[in-house]
């Protein structure tokens, strides 16, 4: 990780300010730059705080120690006008005026992601789908997002890092403690994995210890990162269906795993089921929800051809394509050609990439694979 510069030191100095809060500290810096924002609370003069709340913390505080304390950490510092910062979250009503991330916090650009969730007290059942799902999409090229808590969280992030292979995507954590506070301390390794091959991201600074009122309020980051929420297994008050409501005030579907209706842990996510939300057997259904191609069986040149796809009398035909079937052809290569490839060469966005894709697919045009499609 790079040193901080003075407005990272800045802004996780307040943030790291005794009695602050998320919501407190959006006040702060609204309109302000940190270093402003850090002098105007020290001197009491910061409309902010009227009350003069945080003056002392301020004043007992060094910028330049807490950024070095963060570079030892290896903990970087990602604040919502500069790059880094998740481009999902700019524009998120609930948007963290300043995030910490472990890893490499760019790797949530360019990969459709999954929020897998459910409750801590999982079933064999629970965490099994779980780790197959989170698995199986990820070798298909999506992120997984999760919290990184016991039960089912830990299943999917233990799927993506066990069973995702190679060329898996990277995972995403979003966790309520400071990144330097793992909890539970049983997933360390887990947690480093994760950091390692993607991301570990928190809104809490440094030294933040577990508590109840921050894992609720994380999971509507959660939510806000992520195209689609699959709840795998939850209580009819579980901690996972705050992220369900999260993502729906947000618009992003939510999907749900069927469980026993026997079952207290499936209780909450059949609910969810009969209020309407998609069912999720396997990841086809995820990957259907996304408009993105199945890998099925191979053809006769040992390419996996997308589900529904046909190469028997078929040759390319540029008569009647759509501008966007032209368009993605014109972007995909006669070499495995990745989705954020795609996406980058055209003006499309997934959806209209995911449904041209399919198209040309099932016309012969392209064969497809995990998370990437080539010409014929």
């Amino acid at each position: 990780m790079s040193a901080l510069d003075e407005v990272q030191a800045h802004a996780a100095t307040l943030a790291g300010l005794a009695g602050m809060t998320p919501v407190r500290l959006a006040k702060v810096l609204d309109g302000f730059d940190p270093v402003v924002a850090f002098h105007a609370v020290r001197s009491g003069t910061h409309p902010g705080d009227p009350r003069r709340r945080f003056r002392t913390p301020a004043r007992d505080s060094d910028p330049g120690e807490v950024g070095r304390r963060y570079e030892r950490a290896g903990v970087a510092v990602l604040l919502r006008d500069r790059s880094g910062y998740p481009s999902r979250l700019i524009g998120d009503p609930g948007a963290p005026a300043v995030l910490f991330g472990l890893g490499d916090p760019c790797i949530l650009e360019g990969h459709p992601r999954v929020a897998i969730v459910g409750t801590r007290s999982a079933t064999p059942y629970g965490r099994q789908v779980a780790s197959e799902l989170a698995a199986e999409l990820s070798a298909h090229g999506v992120t997984v997002v999760s919290g990184l808590a016991m039960g089912i969280d830990a299943a999917a992030h233990a799927g993506v890092v066990l069973g995702g292979g190679e060329s898996a995507a990277p995972p995403v954590a979003v966790v309520g403690t400071g990144l330097d506070v793992i909890y539970p301390a049983t997933n360390r390794d887990l947690w480093e994995q994760v950091a390692r091959r993607g991301a570990v991201l928190a809104e809490s600074p440094l030294g933040t210890q577990a508590r109840p009122g921050v894992f609720p309020a994380r999971n509507r980051i959660i939510a806000a990162l992520s195209d689609i929420v699959v709840v795998v297994e939850s209580h009819l008050r579980g901690g996972s269906l705050y992220t369900a409501e999260a993502a729906a005030r947000r618009s992003i579907p939510v999907c749900a795993v069927p469980g026993s209706v026997r079952s207290p842990s499936s209780a909450g996510t059949n609910s969810l089921l009969v209020d309407g939300c998609t069912p999720v057997r396997d990841a086809t259904d995820v990957l259907v929800a996304l408009g993105l191609s199945y890998a099925g069986s191979s053809d006769q040149h040992g390419l996996p051809v997308g589900r529904g796809s046909s190469r028997q009398g078929h040759c390319r035909e540029d008569v009647g394509q759509t501008p966007s079937q032209r368009a993605v052809l014109a972007a995909v290569e006669f070499q495995p050609t990745a989705l954020e490839t795609i996406l980058l060469r055209t003006d499309l966005s997934i959806a209209e990439v995911a449904t041209a894709c399919d198209e040309l697919v099932e016309s012969g045009s392209l064969v497809s694979g995990p998370g990437w499609w080539a010409q014929v």
